[in-house]
């Protein structure tokens, strides 16, 4: 009986450390297409995007978020080091939409930009 309780431990254990391998690393975590059609889809809600802005926007964020991607799984790289390059990524980002975008659009998006550090701060205080 003894054998039979400790073989079904095994057993269990087994199959949820085997069942933890399959999982990503992080919940949450999206490929960089997902990131860029996400971030497409927001901009299009806020600042009504003709589909030429949608498509220029969505090819040039799906390349930033490779970049992003593997600054981030850099592990070489300090956690300083890779904050300055997203630091660097993110303005780069910036100026490649307001190049994209209207007038109008542009005052907009330095509205939706004010807003972001707000939502970012909320999050951390929960």
């Amino acid at each position: 009986m003894k054998k039979l309780i400790l073989s079904a431990a095994i057993l269990c254990a087994a199959v949820t450390f085997s069942n933890a391998q399959d999982r990503p690393q992080r919940e949450g975590t999206r490929n960089p297409e997902e990131m860029a059609k996400r971030m497409v889809e927001r901009l299009d809600q806020e600042l009504k995007l003709s589909p030429a802005q949608k498509d220029s926007i969505l090819k040039w964020n799906q390349a930033s978020a490779v970049k992003q991607q593997a600054i981030f799984q850099d592990e070489k790289e300090s956690r300083d080091a890779k904050m300055e390059k997203m630091k660097a990524l993110r303005q780069e980002q910036q100026t490649k939409i307001k190049s994209i975008l209207t007038d109008e659009q542009k005052v907009k998006y330095e509205e939706m930009s004010k807003r972001t550090p707000e939502r970012g701060q909320r999050r951390q205080k929960n």
